[in-house]
């Protein structure tokens, strides 16, 4: 099939699942599948931008109008949100924000909310009356269901000032009532609801309000069709005014800084997913500050300063295609899975490792197999099952390599894992390149994969130092390089020399020495001369620095290839020198979680803690010391009273620190 006829048959796919979603409220295909669709179709249409059309579902919100109830212009349009399914989607979202302001890497103020899983709903008061409500429907006209709404109690009739203005939110069932109300249909016979959203459009779109009262709507708003002349200027204070005008907020909202923040509030709220009282898909992420939204704007159907952060997909079924054996830069062997394409989490996987031959032995997989494939971890891609019910007569056990498919040489098993002792095997140098260069250790661009394998193939490097020895003119000769490309990259390796001692260490690729140890050892020590020289007793004596960690860097820096290595990076001109300000052990012990809205950043607060030997997490636990606790302190505030956890707000927090000489 062509790329013409593919598009056309994902938007009359899309078409047929949006009908059945709004109009029908009987979907026949689940979230995950839907966005596997719009996933597609957006990548065609990235593909071929010649065939986008305005009438694509990627260029619109909803669906058309059904006929039961009278149309609404709304005044100001009603637009979905772009979607993020990891912390990669959450960076490029701020990187846009931040092009569109014409700045780099300026880290922003979000306020983070529930997305509840129910009807979109937009309220429209003149002079603080109630006039109409409707529904979102295409984002330019929606449903008038202005006599159901009614029957909502905890919808204002009239506001306590008299305002013009439209204020959205979402109609939604408690997980209990949309029990209780399936329980009865089930009793009677009719069809039962599929989830609690389809129920909730149901319910507001009866033609018979009574029908509507009898089942205990729900709502909570959270925006409002145009901010201007109110006395509000985030996005904090915009649910707060909604709070004052008589409506229901959640209280769940939460406001954090840049995309850790965003992860670290949508971590938890996945934690706490099953104990809501409604189903949300996940979390939205908005500028809290309401000049910056509308500086930023909109595309034709979501804002650029908005996106919705959706929780872990559920399982999905694919066919085990072939396995593969791929050698780590340790010489760790790992099998990999090669699978029928499948989205989740929303990123399209092919690929699922499958551990070692104990892991796939167990799992008695066969290629040829039907599985079932999830993010473990919402990260990686994992096999969870075989479908055995599905298999093939003819499939066979997979037979597990016994030499090194790169050098040749015999495998060693230790512990659950194979491995190739050949420290020469090109394969271990290609992945420790790989790992040298990358975004979190030197961070040198230019160097992909097919770059990397064409320097180790020409005989250009051996190893990581050897980069640093290239000669322009012999990479230029290079097939699909020339001279303009080979001074570029030459320029990017050279510069990489000043590159922070942290991201040297963690280049080197040591075991269990991640960006986080790294970075420990660089605030302990004046260099990588001292680190060298260091016992194992020093490096147990860094806070948060554990037994296997401290002797695994020992054995590392021990290796004759690291001590090899060092040497030659050093003569290279690489920065040796630390320049981080060291740890102190003032707050040493301790262990802190910040929530809330506060006077000083959240980033600025949790720096200062740490480099004076505290330990700043994301959940609060047994374990922690401290809630620092500011306005909008949610579930975490909870969460701290519930364990006894001590709560402390910035004059107490403020009191701590100038008792142990650490004040801001």
């Amino acid at each position: 099939m062509n790329i013409e006829s593919r598009i056309l048959n994902l938007r009359a796919s899309i078409k047929r699942a949006n009908d059945l979603y709004y109009l029908s409220d009987a979907p026949e295909i689940s979230d995950a599948e839907y966005d596997s669709l719009l996933f597609e179709l957006k990548k065609l249409e990235a593909e071929r931008p010649d065939l986008v059309t305005p009438d694509s579902p990627t260029q619109k919100v909803g669906t058309v109008l059904g006929a039961t109830f009278a149309p609404v212009k709304h005044p100001n349009p009603m637009t979905s949100l772009d979607n993020a399914f990891g912390l990669a989607d959450l960076e490029n979202f701020e990187d846009r924000i931040n092009n569109v302001m014409g700045v780099k890497g300026v880290t922003r103020e979000y306020i983070m909310e529930l997305k509840i899983d129910g009807l979109s709903i937009n309220i429209l008061y003149k002079a603080g009356k109630l006039v109409w409500a409707a529904t979102r429907g295409d984002g330019e006209t929606g449903e008038d269901v202005t006599a159901n709404v009614l029957t909502i109690p905890s919808i204002p009739r009239s506001l306590p000032q008299p305002l013009d203005l439209e204020v959205r939110g979402e109609v939604f069932l408690s997980r209990e009532e949309f029990a209780r109300i399936n329980a009865e249909l089930e009793e009677s016979g009719a069809a039962v609801f599929k989830n609690p959203r389809n129920a909730a459009a149901g319910t507001l779109r009866q033609k018979d309000p009574s029908k509507t009262a009898s089942r205990n709507l729900k709502a909570y708003f959270y925006a409002i069709g145009s901010h201007r002349g109110l006395p509000i200027q985030t996005q904090f204070g915009l649910l707060g005014f909604l709070a004052q005008l008589g409506f229901s907020v959640s209280d769940q909202s939460e406001i954090v800084t840049g995309a850790a923040g965003i992860e670290a509030y949508h971590e938890q709220m996945t934690k706490l997913r099953s104990s809501l009282e409604f189903d949300a898909d996940g979390s939205v992420a908005k500028l809290n500050d309401l000049r910056l939204q509308d500086e930023v704007g909109f595309t034709s159907r979501a804002p650029k300063w908005a996106i919705a952060y959706k929780f872990p997909a559920e399982e999905v079924a694919t066919k085990l295609l072939a396995i593969t054996i791929q050698v780590g830069r340790t010489g760790k062997i790992t099998p990999v899975a090669e699978l029928e394409p499948r989205l989740i989490e929303g990123s399209e996987v092919s690929r699922a490792t499958l551990h070692n031959q104990d892991f796939m032995v167990a799992l008695d997989l066969r290629i040829g197999d039907r599985v079932v494939l999830r993010k473990a971890g919402g990260v990686i891609p994992e096999i969870v099952k075989v479908l055995l019910e599905e298999r093939d007569s003819t499939s066979a056990p997979f037979e597990f390599p016994t030499n090194c498919p790169a050098c040749g040489s015999e495998l060693v098993k230790t512990g659950a894992h194979h491995f190739c002792r050949n420290d020469a095997c090109k394969a271990k140098e290609f992945e420790r390149i790989r790992h040298f260069v990358s975004r979190d250790a030197m961070d040198i661009q230019g160097l992909g994969d097919e770059r990397i394998n064409q320097l180790l193939e020409a005989g250009l490097v051996r190893d990581i130092a050897d980069l640093y020895a290239l000669e322009v003119e012999k990479v230029a000769a290079l097939d699909r390089m020339g001279e303009k490309s080979a001074v570029k990259l030459s320029d990017q390796i050279q510069g990489s020399k000043t590159r922070e001692l942290s991201r040297v260490i963690y280049g080197l690729g040591m075991n269990m020495v991640g960006d986080k140890v790294s970075n420990l050892l660089e605030r302990n020590f004046s260099g990588l001369p001292a680190i060298q020289n260091a016992s194992l007793e020093q490096f147990l004596s860094i806070s948060g620095m554990g037994d296997t960690i401290a002797a695994s860097i020992v054995d590392g820096l021990n290796l004759p290839r690291i001590k090899a290595l060092i040497g030659k990076l050093e003569a290279a001109g690489l920065n040796m020198t630390s320049n981080a300000k060291p740890i102190g052990t003032q707050l040493a012990g301790m262990a802190f979680v910040i929530t809330g809205s506060l006077s000083k950043s959240r980033d600025e607060i949790q720096k200062h803690l740490e480099e004076k030997g505290a330990r700043v997490t994301g959940s609060v636990t047994k374990k922690t010391n401290y809630l620092i606790a500011g306005e909008a302190a949610g579930s975490k505030l909870d969460k701290a009273t519930e364990l006894g956890v001590s709560i402390l707000n910035e004059v107490q927090l403020e009191a701590l620190l100038l008792e142990h000489g650490v004040g801001f």
